[in-house]
């Protein structure tokens, strides 16, 4: 893997990237998004360059609590999920969260049905990765070949573990993973007095009328992959 040349506008693009990382950790590590182990770690695609940076968060055991920034070509990452466009992502996040992890060792698909959080997003579900020998990149692709008719997910659930999601910039990838997660939490809560319900009729245009989304949100036929 080829080194990375830092020039004065990348090192003032590696220094953003270091303060967005730092605050959307603090406040996802306040507000108890993330689990105890505290795992959080970033790569972002630098736009208009062949860069990719990798942000990585001690972990709460240790002693050095150095935030971690490298540089690398990101055309040295053939297998980045953000080598994807379909999802027009430029930031990768990998984190434990844990409701969204219950979700994953349940080996289900997370629907999303929290109207703070579905406004924001276009899909209606975060899948889960269960055949861990293929990779995300394959999943998500050979899901988006698959089903056209489906808005593309902004995250993947990891079988019996975390989840990967992905978004544009870090502090707005950031804010989605605590709507997701906070989503999960009020669904668990609910489970136990009936469970979540499907949004009712007009729900979920008036919270796409919000954001924008309305007329390419309704664009997609479908709303949940095939069981």
């Amino acid at each position: 893997m080829m080194t990375v040349t830092i020039d004065l506008e990348l090192a003032d693009t590696i220094a953003k990237a270091r303060d967005d990382a730092t605050h959307a950790f603090t406040f996802l590590k306040e507000s108890g998004t993330l689990t105890a182990s505290l795992i959080f770690n970033i790569a972002h695609r630098v736009p208009g360059r062949d860069v990719l940076l990798s942000v990585r968060f001690p972990s709460p055991w240790s002693r050095d609590k150095e935030v971690k920034v490298t540089a690398s070509r990101f055309s040295d990452h053939p297998e980045s999920v953000l080598n994807e466009e379909r999802l027009a992502a430029d930031t990768l996040i990998h984190a434990h969260t844990p409701h969204l992890a219950a979700w994953s060792l349940a080996h289900k698909p997370f629907p999303i049905l929290y109207v703070a959080a579905q406004r924001h997003l276009l899909a209606r579900e975060i899948p889960n990765h269960l055949e861990r020998r293929i990779g995300v990149l394959e999943t998500i692709r050979a899901r988006l070949d698959a089903f056209p008719d489906l808005a593309p997910p902004p995250g993947l659930l990891e079988s019996n573990g975390g989840a990967n999601f992905w978004g544009k910039g870090i502090v707005e990838t950031a804010q989605l993973i605590l709507l997701i997660e906070e989503s999960a939490r009020l669904q668990a809560i609910a489970a136990q007095i009936g469970g979540a319900q499907v949004y009712t009729e007009g729900a979920l245009d008036l919270q796409w009328q919000r954001t924008g989304l309305l007329e390419k949100g309704r664009s997609f036929t479908r709303e949940f992959a095939p069981a």
